[in-house]
């Protein structure tokens, strides 16, 4: 069989190609008198793409299977676009000309910090601040963001505490400043990147990506486990595998879920592969994750190796066993006319 066949018969799953590759060349071959345009050829190839979305038959363990790859496989796709996402966000701008610009050109910030995705500015005004002086220096400096252009909230005053706040955004920056009656922490500024267009886009396209990659893999799955001569210690090792998965996959789900649902367009929630921080889910709040995604990532990896492990083990030897039929569309009008594998 020539390089040029074996690409096509690439698009077929090995249950197909081990059974009836040689025969669907050569009934390419006998029906285009050996000269198969290129229509002939994608039909083909579009046939093989149908069986790999096929599943090899309608048992309960291939449902199982089938489900749990198409929901692991969206998870990492959603991890993924999350992670690319991430990085059409802007970066913070430096903190002492913004301060300048807030607080004015004489405040001397008490603290200046700033990060990827976090910027901090804090004033104090002194002992001997007031709470009429701290809300009139609240109203300045939005009165100075609104004439320089921001889109500013109104400001307000939260019950009946002397504190007042409001947020800000200009382009890529959102920022609350909040003024607190505490004379150890006055006059605070808090400044996030306002989340790109591009962000959710990418996040819902690895998702469907990651669909339909799961749906690829389970079928494969499904149908090794279903010829496979192993096939008990294949399924222990997979719902071990599956169990393991189960942890991460939720997370990135409920980080979907959070996204989504408190999505307002204003500002930097946590993005989504945030989720794969270890959490003792549920006894901690959802919407609050923490700063590293590592023992998430790790429990990801380690399901990923062990259903893997259940893969391997579920390996046959290239026999012939019971073959399997290549369904066409009525007709046979797709990839080989008129023609089916003889079984």
């Amino acid at each position: 069989m020539t390089m040029p066949h074996r690409v096509l018969l690439a698009a077929f799953p090995a249950r197909i190609r081990r059974r009836h590759g040689a025969e669907l060349i050569t009934t390419l071959a006998e029906m285009t008198d050996g000269r198969p345009s290129r229509t002939d050829r994608l039909r083909l190839v579009a046939d093989g793409v149908r069986e790999r979305f096929r599943l090899p038959a309608r048992r309960p363990l291939d449902v199982l299977t089938m489900a749990a790859a198409v929901l692991v496989g969206g998870a990492i796709g959603l991890a993924a676009g999350s992670l690319a996402g991430e990085q059409t966000y802007p970066s913070m701008p430096a903190t002492a000309p913004l301060a300048a610009h807030i607080l004015g050109p004489q405040a001397q910030p008490d603290r200046l910090h700033r990060d990827r995705f976090h910027l901090e500015i804090t004033h104090n005004l002194g002992a001997a601040a007031t709470s009429s002086a701290l809300e009139q220096q609240v109203h300045d400096i939005h009165d100075r963001l609104a004439a320089t252009g921001w889109d500013v909230t109104a400001v307000e005053r939260y019950r009946s505490l002397d504190q007042w706040s409001f947020s800000a955004r200009s382009h890529g920056l959102r920022v609350s400043v909040t003024g607190y009656a505490d004379p150890h922490r006055p006059i605070e500024v808090l400044g996030y990147p306002v989340r790109p267009a591009t962000y959710l886009p990418l996040v819902l396209g690895g998702l469907l990506v990651g669909l339909l990659t799961g749906w690829l893999v389970g079928a494969a799955m499904a149908d090794r486990l279903a010829a496979s001569r192993h096939r008990v210690p294949a399924v222990v090792v997979g719902a071990v595998g599956v169990a393991i998965l189960a942890v991460p996959t939720g997370r990135l789900y409920q980080g979907l879920l959070l996204l989504l649902r408190m999505d307002n367009g204003a500002g930097f929630d946590a993005p989504i592969h945030d989720a794969l921080a270890w959490m003792p889910w549920p006894l901690r709040d959802p919407a609050t994750f923490p700063d590293t995604i590592v023992p998430g990532l790790q429990t990801l990896l380690i399901g990923l190796a062990i259903t893997a492990l259940a893969a391997v083990t579920a390996h046959r030897p290239r026999s012939h066993g019971h073959p399997v039929p290549v369904e066409l569309p009525p007709g046979g009008q797709a990839g080989l006319p008129n023609a089916h594998p003889s079984t």
